[in-house]
C-alpha cells in the first residue's frame, strides 16, 4: 500500500464527501462552504511520520548458557521460536540477569519490546532446571496472572510455540471460558484453532489441571479470588502436588491502580499465606506505561506484592527496575547523501541491502550499518528523534531542491524498513499518521458583503464583522435553516449562535418562501406540522424585527437591509419537516455534523479499498480476499454500534455499485431495461464480486438482489440514491396502442410531453413507496424502513393507518397538484388544476394492463399500486437540474421543477463528478466486507471465536474498544487501524511499516 497515495485518496475523499452532506439551495453560501471545506486547515492533518530507534541489543541466550546465568539444560527450548544464537535486547538480558538471582522486578518498557520474554525465559529456565535435578512433579510453579482473558488467549499461543518439543513442561489456562470436562475442553479448543495440533502439555480443562496442577498457571485476577475459595480448586494451591510455587508474574500492573490495587494487593497476600507460608514468592510485574519516577515504581510495586523491590542509586545491582534503552545515533563520520533518485532505485530494487551495501562500500560490516551511517537517514532519523513531524516538512528539509522530494521521503522509509540488522530489527522503524476531525456544525454570516462560511463557532464574522449563524439544510430541498437561541435586551430581541445551559434552540427558517404542506407526506409520516411566524433579521448584529424596516444606526448597525426569516415553532431537537418542500420526518433538517461513526465510515471505507489483498493464496480465496481492518474506539457502546453502522453503511454503497455495473452489462444491447433483466445481470456482478457465502443457491441470490434493487426504486435518501445523483433513468413502458385523452393534449403539451407529465405523477406516487413487489421480496422487509409496505393510492380518500395515499388531495395539497398548478401557470392556462388530475386518474387506471392496476386487499377496499412490471431502466446520459433545489429528474416538461413549492428551473445537466455518492458508486471495487464488535460484552469464548474468524479473513473489520485488549499477533494482521476519538480531537488512522503496534 503507497502511503502517500492512501494519504491523498483519503483527505480528498474525506472533504468531498463533507462537500455532499448538506444541500443548500442558496447559491451563495453553498460556494462559501464548498470553499471552507475545501481550504480548511482544521479537517486533516498529515501525513505525519514518526520514528522509534529500536532497542539496544544485548547478548545471545547460547552466551548466557555459557555464563551459567540460564542452566545448562535451557538449551533444550531452542528452536525456531526461541533461537539461542539471536541477540535479546539489552533489557530484556538485564532482566534474566536479575530474576535468575532471584530479584523482584518491574519490566517497564515500551510496546512490542519483548517484555513477556523478561519474565517467561527466567521462569522456564527454572522449570528445565528442576527437571535436570528430576524434581518436576506436576504442581504450579508459577502463576501468569492477566487482567483480561483476551491478554492470556494471546499467551497461550505463544507458549505452544516454545514448548512445543519440551512436554515436560506443562501449561494451562483456567478462565470462566475453561471447560470442566477434558472431552469438552479438547472440543473446544479444535473449534478455536482451526489446524493446529493440540499439545500433550498443554492442559485444556479443569479436571485435568486439578488432576495433575500445571507448572504455568494463567488467569486473570477475578478468577483467581473463585480459585482461592472454591474446595473443588484446593490441589492447585495445596494437597499432593502443592507447595512447589515459586513465582507471581502480573501483566499490565499499570491497570491495576486505586481500589483496584488495593484488593489485589489483598488478594495476593491471601495467595502467599496460601501457598508459600514460610518463604517468598518471587514476583515480577510488566507495564508500558507504570511512570517514569522509579522510587515511586518500586513503592508501589512493594506494596502491590507485598515483597521488597529496591532501587539504589549507586548499586545497580539492586535496581529493580528495567527500562529499555535505545540505539543511539550514529555520531558520524556519515558517507553519501544519497539523493531522492537514489531511494526510490533502491525501493525498487529486489535486493536493496545487497545494492545498498555495494553503494557503501565495504568499510561497514553489514548493510544495516551502511544505512544507518548514511548522511540522508541519519539527519532523518536524528530529526524524528525529537518527535514526529510533517511528511511534507521532513522531504523538504532532506531532499529539498531535488525532483520529487516526496517520492525520495517514501522510498527512504520505505528501504529503511526492508534492511534489517543483525537482531532482526529494521534500521528504520516508521509509522505514517493521518488525523481526520469530525466537523461539529459550520456557520455563516448574512452580511452584503458575504456570505462567509466558517467550520469553527464564531459569534462574529471574522471577515465582516457581522453576526454568525450555525446553519442547517433540508436533505430534500435544501432549504437554508438557522439555529440558536434569542436573547433578550432593552434593544429587544436578538438571534445568537450561542444556545444556554438549558439547551432549547431556536431555528430560523431563511428567507420567505411560501409555506407548504404535502398531503402525502402527512399521511405516510407520524411527525407534526411545524408552525411558523415570519420575522425580519439583522445580518449585522443578529435583531430580530417585526417589520421589515432597514436597521440604519440601530443598536449601532452600519446601514443593511433585513432578511427575512420564519421563526419555527418547535420543542423538538430539530424540525419535524421543513415548511418549503413538505418534507416530513425527525431528520428531515439537518446541521453540518458529520458524526463520528458517519466520518470514521468514510474513512474506513476509503482506507479499505486501499488495503492489498492478502497474499496467502488461503485467505485471499475469503470474501474481501483477506483484507483485515482494526477499528478503535474509546467508548465501549460505540464500538459496539460502529461494527454493524459500517457494514450496513458499506454494502448500501456495494450495493448500488453492483446495481450500476448490472445496468451498464444489462444496457449493452438494449438502452432501456426491465427489473427482471436488471435482477439477473446484477446478480451475475455481485456474484462474480464474491458477495455470496458459498452456500447460498441462485434463488437465494436472486431474492437478495431482487431486493436491493426494489429497495433502490424507493429510496428515501434520494439525494444519495443512483436515480437522484443523476446515475440512472427510471421510466415507464406503455403499450403503442394506448392513446392520450383529447383535454390532455389541449392543454397546450406536445403528445411527448404529455406522456412525461403521467410519468412525473406516476413518480410521485412511486417515490412513497406505492409499488407493486417481484414474488420473492415482502414489501414488509425491515430493508424497506421507515416506510415498510405495502402501501396504496386510490382516487379519494387518504387513511393513514392503512398506508393509503389519496390521488386528488383529501385536504389542502400535495406534491401532483403543486406540480400541475405550477406547470398550467407557465403553459398559462386556465383550466382547473385539480380537474387535470382527476381526469389524469381516469385515464391512467383505465388502460388494461396499464401503469396502475388494481387491487383489493382485505379492509382496504379498492386500490392501486404501481406495475413494477412496467418499470424500464436505463443508464442516465443526459438527465436534468433544477437551478434552485439542485435535484435532479429523468424528465422536464417546459423546465417546471417537480419538487413542492420550488420555483427554480430545470436545465440539462450530467451527473456532478465531483460529488461523492457519485464518484464512489461509479469507481468503488465492491469488494466484500464483515465488520464484527470485539468489546467485553462477549464471553472468551466468543471473543476468540470472532478473533480466529478475524485471522482467519472471515471476518474484515473487528472494532473494538481500547478498554478490551485484542489478544492478537500483530504479525499476522495488516498493517492498518483506524482509532474513532471524541469529535474534539479527531479520527485517527495509522499505517505502519513494518509492523503495528498495539
Amino acid at each position: 500500500m503507497d502511503p502517500l497515495k492512501t494519504s491523498a485518496l483519503i483527505t480528498h475523499t474525506y472533504r468531498r464527501y463533507l462537500r455532499s452532506i448538506l444541500p443548500v439551495r442558496d447559491t451563495k453560501i453553498a460556494q462559501a462552504l464548498a470553499a471552507e471545506i475545501t481550504s480548511s486547515p482544521m479537517l486533516t492533518k498529515g501525513p505525519l511520520l514518526e520514528a522509534t530507534p529500536p532497542y539496544q541489543p544485548g547478548t545471545t541466550l547460547r552466551q548466557l548458557i555459557d555464563e551459567n546465568v540460564l542452566s545448562p539444560a535451557f538449551e533444550k527450548l531452542g528452536g525456531p521460536a526461541l533461537p539461542l544464537d539471536r541477540p535479546l535486547y539489552l533489557h530484556q538480558e538485564q532482566a534474566i540477569r536479575k530474576a535468575t538471582n532471584g530479584r523482584n522486578l518491574v519490566v517497564a518498557t515500551g510496546t512490542g519490546s519483548g517484555k513477556t520474554e523478561s519474565f517467561l525465559l527466567p521462569i522456564l529456565n527454572a522449570l528445565v532446571t528442576e527437571r535436570e535435578k528430576g524434581e518436576l512433579a506436576p504442581g504450579v510453579r508459577a502463576l501468569l496472572l492477566y487482567p483480561m482473558n483476551a491478554l492470556a488467549n494471546d499467551q497461550l499461543k505463544r507458549l505452544r510455540l516454545l514448548l512445543a518439543q519440551t512436554p515436560f513442561i506443562t501449561f494451562g489456562r483456567y478462565t470462566g471460558d475453561t471447560k470442566e470436562r477434558r472431552q469438552e475442553g479438547l472440543a473446544q479448543f479444535e473449534e478455536l484453532n482451526h489446524g493446529h495440533r493440540r499439545l500433550s502439555n498443554e492442559l485444556l480443562s479443569r479436571e485435568e489441571m486439578r488432576a495433575a496442577p500445571p507448572h504455568l498457571l494463567l488467569t486473570n485476577y477475578a478468577m483467581l479470588e473463585y480459585l482461592l475459595l472454591r474446595p473443588a480448586d484446593m490441589e492447585l494451591f495445596e494437597g499432593e502436588h502443592g507447595g512447589r510455587w515459586r513465582f507471581i508474574a502480573l501483566d499490565e500492573a499499570h491497570v491495576y491502580d486505586g481500589a483496584k490495587a488495593e484488593e489485589l494487593g489483598m488478594l495476593l497476600r491471601r495467595l502467599h499465606d496460601r501457598v508459600a507460608p514460610r518463604q517468598r514468592l518471587q514476583c515480577i510485574a510488566t507495564s508500558a506505561t507504570v511512570g517514569d519516577e522509579p522510587q515511586a515504581v518500586m513503592d508501589f510495586a512493594t506494596k502491590l506484592f507485598n515483597v521488597p523491590f529496591e532501587w539504589a542509586e549507586n548499586d545497580a545491582s539492586r535496581r529493580d527496575l528495567v527500562s529499555a534503552t535505545r540505539v543511539s545515533m550514529p555520531s558520524g563520520p556519515f558517507w553519501g547523501p544519497l539523493s531522492a533518485q537514489d531511494y526510490k532505485e533502491l525501493a525498487r530494487s529486489n535486493d536493496p541491502a545487497d545494492d545498498l551495501f555495494w553503494r557503501a562500500g565495504e568499510q561497514y560490516a553489514n548493510a544495516a550499518e551502511g544505512l544507518a551511517q548514511e548522511h540522508a537517514m541519519a539527519r532523518f532519523r536524528g530529526t524524528l528523534a525529537a518527535g514526529p513531524r510533517s511528511f511534507d516538512d521532513l522531504a523538504q528539509l532532506i531532499f529539498g531542491g531535488q525532483d520529487d522530494p516526496a517520492g525520495g521521503l517514501a522510498a527512504l522509509v520505505e528501504v529503511g524498513s526492508r534492511i534489517h540488522g543483525a537482531t532482526g530489527a529494521p534500521v528504520l522503524s516508521a509509522r505514517y499518521h493521518l488525523f481526520a476531525r469530525a466537523t461539529e456544525g459550520a456557520y455563516t454570516c448574512l452580511t452584503s458583503s458575504g456570505p462567509h462560511v466558517s467550520l469553527n463557532r464564531h459569534e462574529s464574522c471574522p471577515q465582516c464583522a457581522g453576526a454568525m449563524f450555525e446553519m442547517a439544510g433540508c436533505k430534500r430541498c435544501g432549504a437554508v435553516h438557522l439555529i440558536g437561541a434569542i436573547a433578550l435586551s432593552s434593544g429587544g430581541q436578538f438571534f445568537t449562535p450561542r444556545v444556554g445551559n438549558d439547551g432549547v434552540r431556536t431555528w430560523l427558517l431563511l428567507d420567505d418562501a411560501p409555506e407548504v404542506t404535502d398531503e402525502d407526506e402527512a399521511t405516510l409520516e407520524e411527525a407534526a406540522t411545524t408552525e411558523s411566524q415570519v420575522a425580519h433579521l439583522c445580518p449585522r448584529c443578529g435583531a430580530l424585527h417585526a417589520q421589515p424596516q432597514l436597521s440604519r444606526g440601530k443598536n449601532g448597525c452600519a446601514e443593511t437591509a433585513l432578511r427575512p426569516v420564519r421563526k419555527l415553532k418547535t420543542k423538538a431537537a430539530s424540525p419535524s419537516g421543513c415548511l418549503v418542500c413538505g418534507g416530513r420526518g425527525s431528520e428531515m433538517i439537518r446541521q453540518f455534523e458529520s458524526g463520528n461513526d458517519a466520518a470514521t465510515a468514510v474513512l474506513a471505507t476509503a482506507l479499505y479499498q486501499q488495503i492489498p489483498p492478502a497474499p496467502d493464496v488461503e485467505i485471499a480465496d475469503h470474501p474481501g480476499e483477506g483484507r483485515k481492518l482494526l477499528t478503535f474506539n474509546d467508548n465501549r457502546q460505540a464500538a459496539a454500534f460502529f461494527a454493524p453502522y459500517l457494514e450496513a453503511s458499506y454494502g448500501e454503497v456495494q450495493h448500488r455499485r453492483l446495481i450500476l455495473q448490472g445496468l451498464y452489462r444489462a444496457t449493452e444491447e438494449h438502452q432501456a431495461v426491465s427489473l427482471k433483466t436488471l435482477i439477473f445481470h446484477v446478480s451475475q456482478a455481485a456474484e462474480q464480486a464474491g458477495v455470496f457465502p458459498a452456500k447460498d443457491d441462485a434463488p437465494t441470490r436472486q431474492r437478495e438482489v431482487s431486493l436491493w434493487v426494489m429497495r433502490e426504486l424507493l429510496a428515501l435518501d434520494e439525494r444519495k440514491s443512483l436515480k437522484g445523483l443523476g446515475l440512472i433513468r427510471v421510466e415507464l413502458d406503455r403499450d403503442p396502442g394506448w392513446r392520450l385523452p383529447a383535454p390532455l393534449l389541449s392543454l397546450g403539451l406536445s403528445e411527448a410531453e404529455c406522456w412525461d407529465l403521467l410519468e412525473e405523477l406516476i413518480r410521485s406516487v412511486r417515490n412513497q413507496g406505492v409499488l407493486t413487489m417481484p414474488t420473492d421480496v415482502d414489501a414488509k422487509d425491515e430493508a424497506f424502513k421507515p416506510r415498510t409496505g405495502p402501501i396504496y393510492v386510490r382516487k379519494d380518500g387518504a387513511e393513514a393507518k392503512l398506508k393509503v395515499l389519496s390521488w386528488l388531495p383529501t385536504r389542502g395539497r400535495n406534491r401532483r397538484l403543486d406540480y400541475l398548478t405550477r406547470l398550467l401557470a407557465v403553459l398559462g392556462c386556465n383550466t382547473d388544476p385539480k380537474g387535470v388530475l382527476e381526469g389524469c386518474w381516469k385515464f391512467l387506471t383505465s388502460q388494461k394492463n396499464g401503469w396502475l392496476p388494481s387491487d383489493n386487499p382485505r379492509r382496504v377496499g379498492v386500490v392501486h399500486q404501481v406495475d413494477h412490471s412496467r418499470i424500464r431502466v436505463s443508464a442516465a446520459d443526459v438527465v436534468y437540474r433544477c437551478e434552485l433545489c439542485r435535484r435532479f429528474t429523468g424528465v422536464s416538461v417546459r423546465g417546471v421543477c417537480p419538487m413542492m413549492g420550488c420555483e427554480g428551473r430545470l436545465i440539462e445537466a450530467k451527473a456532478d463528478p465531483d460529488e461523492h455518492y457519485t464518484v464512489l458508486y461509479q469507481s468503488m471495487t465492491p469488494i466484500p466486507l464483515t465488520a464484527r464488535e470485539h468489546t467485553a460484552q462477549w464471553t472468551g469464548e466468543e471473543a476468540a471465536n470472532i478473533q480466529q474468524r478475524f485471522l482467519r479473513g472471515e471476518v474484515n473489520v473487528l472494532s473494538c474498544s481500547t478498554t478490551f485488549e485484542l489478544g492478537v499477533d500483530v504479525g499476522e494482521l495488516q498493517t492498518v487501524m483506524l482509532r474513532n476519538m471524541p469529535p474534539t480531537t479527531a479520527n485517527y488512522i495509522g499505517c505502519s511499516s513494518p509492523s503495528v503496534s498495539l
